[in-house]
């Protein structure tokens, strides 16, 4: 491998007269297109224990929301419903959680606080067909947490695949 790769440089800057403009070539940045450009970015809202979401919805922001209020209500098979079943949970300050049993015990000590807290989803974006990626903040007691949610497509429900949040700065 080691004597491939110079042998193909050389043959590329020689192919391309000056040794520059063929690099030049080669790094130019591809112009932005329509797939390339972000989404518009979502408007915060703050969720309610009255909406009517539910984990694993059809959209990656309802499935959030669902989690949220399964969290308020203290449903804790809700809960863990929201997860897809090889997830990773890290919750600032506790051992990381993978899987739905040891996820499931992670919130079973955490839902008593975690029922008066507020949530804000700040952004929503997917990322193709299969994969999306939400923020929020959260005040607990007296924390403020920032939190990342990743999720992913199985069949036609969103369940989160990853979550972390930690403290704000």
């Amino acid at each position: 491998m080691a004597a491939i790769i110079p042998a193909m440089l050389l043959a590329g800057c020689a192919a391309g007269g000056s040794g520059t403009q063929a690099m030049k070539g080669a790094a130019s940045p591809a112009t932005p297109t329509e797939d390339m450009m972000s989404p518009p970015e979502e408007t915060p809202t703050e969720t309610d224990a009255t909406d009517t979401a539910s984990p694993g919805a059809a959209e990656p922001r309802q499935a959030v929301e669902g989690f949220f209020n399964a969290l308020k209500s203290g449903n804790l098979d809700q809960v863990a419903g929201a997860f897809a079943d090889d997830a990773v949970v890290a919750v600032d300050g506790q051992a990381t959680a993978e899987g739905t049993d040891a996820i499931r015990t992670l919130f079973q000590g955490k839902l008593n606080e975690m029922k008066q807290a507020t949530h804000t989803i700040e952004e929503d974006r997917t990322l193709g067909t299969e994969d999306a990626v939400v923020t929020a903040t959260s005040k607990q007691g007296q924390a403020n947490l920032r939190e990342l949610f990743l999720l992913s497509k199985d069949g036609e429900q969103w369940k989160i695949s990853h979550y972390m949040n930690n403290q704000a700065g």
